[in-house]
This record gives structure tokens, sequence and C-alpha cells, in this order.
């Protein structure tokens, strides 16, 4: 039985009594209690999300060049550091040319050979 059910349950007997205060802050409570619900789901969505980007975190190659490399990930897929180092954010960066690859937000040049 979940909370909400529980709730009803209670909301049920206490009607019965006819006890109309102990109605009132019953459905006081019920109400606190959805919202300190709303606000566990909320935390342990956020919290997942930072789990996520610590372990992320955790797999990142630096590299001479100005970019990041990501343990584990497919070859060829680079990040710009510089991004990185700002805003903690992952921006890939493009092939600008065969020596060069080129940040789409910041617009600094990696050299390739530079790892």
């Amino acid at each position: 039985m979940g909370l909400y059910e529980g709730i009803k349950d209670v909301a049920k007997v206490v009607q019965q009594a006819d006890n109309v205060e102990l109605y009132r802050k019953l459905l006081d409570l019920s109400s606190q209690a959805l919202d300190m619900q709303a606000e566990i789901a909320t935390l342990q969505k956020e919290n997942e999300e930072l789990k996520n980007e610590l372990h992320k975190k955790k797999r990142i190659l630096r590299h001479k060049g100005i970019y990041i490399t990501l343990e584990g990930e497919q070859s060829g897929i680079v990040y710009c550091s510089s991004c990185y180092g700002k805003d903690d954010t992952f921006i890939q960066m493009f092939d600008y040319d065969e020596e060069c690859y080129r940040c789409p937000v910041c617009k600094v040049f990696a050299y390739k050979n530079d790892q």
C-alpha cells in the first residue's frame, strides 16, 4: 500500500467518526506528505544526475592540446577543454581540417597532433 492509499483509508475512518477538526488536520498532513514525496523524487533525480556527472568527470583524459576525451568512449570524439573549464559542459569539437579540431561554441582551435 502506498502513501496515497494509506491516507485515503485513514480519511475514510476519520470521516466516519464525524470529527471535522481531525479530518481537516489529516488533509493538511496528507498534503504535506505528498509535497515531501514530490521533493524526495526531485532530490533522487538530482542525486542520480550528480552521480552521473561525477562518473563522467572521473573518466576525463587530458591531452597536450586544448581538448579532452572520455575514457571508454569511442575514439575520435573530442571535447573542448576551454568550455569544460569554464562551464563544466562537454562541448564536442568537430574536424575543422586535417590538422585541427574546432569548438562550435568558443571557436577555439586544437591541433590533432597535440596528444
